[in-house]
């Protein structure tokens, strides 16, 4: 219907992709498209130099789907919004580099 119904917004900058917002409508999660977006924009990173990426997101949010993709998280902020927590993920993208 050439309607935006979600998408990825994210920069590179110093060599790291940072995945700003990654938005998939509810009815069409499970269906590979979040792995696709965040594939794409991790290839294109690499095509500009960036051998890391890092995100956050919170905790009634996707930590598992991104752990799945290989983030790891390093850094988290308890009570951020109160009652839940915010974590800090990264993923190296070019090893040994």
């Amino acid at each position: 219907q050439g309607r935006v119904i979600g998408g990825l917004w994210g920069r590179t900058a110093f060599d790291w992709l940072f995945v700003e917002l990654l938005i998939v409508p509810e009815s069409l999660r499970g269906r590979g498209i979040g792995t696709d977006l965040m594939r794409r924009a991790e290839t294109e990173a690499i095509g500009r130099g960036c051998r890391n990426a890092w995100l956050d997101t919170f905790e009634f949010q996707a930590r598992g789907f991104y752990e799945r993709l290989g983030y790891t998280c390093f850094g988290e902020l308890p009570d951020y919004p109160p009652g839940f927590a915010r974590y800090f993920m990264r993923k190296t993208l070019v090893p040994g580099v």
